[in-house]
């Protein structure tokens, strides 16, 4: 019963993230949650962010780079409170205009009805690759 119910918290989750309802996204997730952009790399928007206010920060760094023109969901794996999320993105940078594309895993824990823990793997070279390109070509 736990993993249909994970299934489906995640599931509408992710449908508010991709229609923009931020509200929605944010009542999705616990007061303390654990936010993690897991990076190998040098990112705004990387590394351990803690609570709503964390999270919001998060989005911000992220807004303030790059817009997500796109997130399709490949498959959501659910098991207990625990959930995987294979996806794929794309982002438009502000620097530049280009656009990219980039494969994504996405692990997050629930906990009383509300996202507990969440865990990003990417790859950040490639990210960085192509933001700094955006930045060298908006200095041109």
């Amino acid at each position: 019963m736990q993993t249909e119910a994970t299934r489906a918290l995640i599931t509408a989750l992710y449908d508010a993230y991709r229609a923009g309802d931020m509200p929605t996204v944010m009542s999705s997730l616990a007061e303390d949650i654990d936010w993690h952009s897991v990076a190998q790399a040098p990112l705004p928007w990387c590394g351990a962010w803690r609570g709503h206010a964390g999270v919001s920060a998060y989005f911000a760094a992220l807004s303030g780079i790059c817009t997500i023109t796109a997130y399709d969901i490949e498959r959501i794996l659910a098991d207990g409170a625990w959930a995987t999320v294979l996806a794929s993105i794309r982002v438009r940078y502000h620097a530049d205009g280009s656009e990219a594309g980039y494969t994504k895993v996405d692990v997050l824990r629930v906990d009383g009805g509300r996202v507990a823990e969440f865990r990003e793997y990417y790859d950040t070279a490639a990210i960085q690759r192509d933001l700094g390109r955006a930045n060298t070509a908006r200095s041109d």
